[in-house]
């Protein structure tokens, strides 16, 4: 996890949903699209990035994921793929 040199550090979160909601997905998070798309059946990979006051905050990650993209299990069947995450 990187430092913005003001004492927070920048998370790299990996959330993967339901391919045939990548699109609306990528506008509630603000990215451009999925890193990448794959399985059947198909899911797309978003990067999200957010700042954070203290390493390993998970909780907050969650939570601000629930409050962009709806409590699991949601519409778009999101899922927070942690071991490739930085937090």
């Amino acid at each position: 996890m990187k430092s913005n040199g003001f004492g927070r550090w920048r998370q790299k979160i990996i959330v993967h949903v339901d391919g045939r909601h990548s699109e609306e997905v990528a506008r509630k998070l603000c990215a451009t699209g999925p890193f990448k798309k794959q399985g059947k059946p198909e899911r797309a990979y978003f990067e999200w990035t957010r700042l954070t006051t203290r390493r390993g905050d998970d909780e907050d990650v969650v939570f601000d994921l629930c409050m962009l993209l709806g409590n699991p299990p949601s519409q778009y069947d999101w899922h927070i793929d942690w071991n490739s995450s930085e937090f």
